[in-house]
């Protein structure tokens, strides 16, 4: 019985959790009817600003802003690329019209 009360409470606090971090997430994001997402929080920079749906141009210019020493790249969304994994480069991958198709991280 202590068991299934311990286990119980655990499940409880996990899915309040993710409902809390649900609910912050969407209280910070639009998501909007093309598919493109924005952020409401006028004050956050990336990482923490949503790019997807800028131009390629856009998001470098945000993401340079915040650390000017990254090396930025935009490419094609089906551009090949190394696997190699640098702190310093991050690649942003833009659709044919130049738009930000997946959020631009440090790799």
């Amino acid at each position: 019985m202590r068991l299934s009360n311990t286990i119980a409470a655990v499940v409880i606090i996990l899915t309040t959790s993710i409902i809390a971090t649900s609910t912050a997430f969407a209280a910070e994001v639009n998501i909007h009817a093309d598919g493109t997402m924005s952020n409401t929080a006028t004050t956050s920079t990336w990482p923490d600003k949503i790019l997807k749906g800028m131009s390629g141009e856009e998001a470098q210019k945000e993401i340079k802003n915040v650390d000017p020493s990254l090396e930025t790249h935009v490419l094609p969304e089906d551009a090949i690329v190394t696997e190699d994994y640098r702190e310093d480069r991050v690649r942003i991958f833009v659709d044919t019209q130049g738009k930000v198709v997946n959020q631009p991280q440090k790799g």
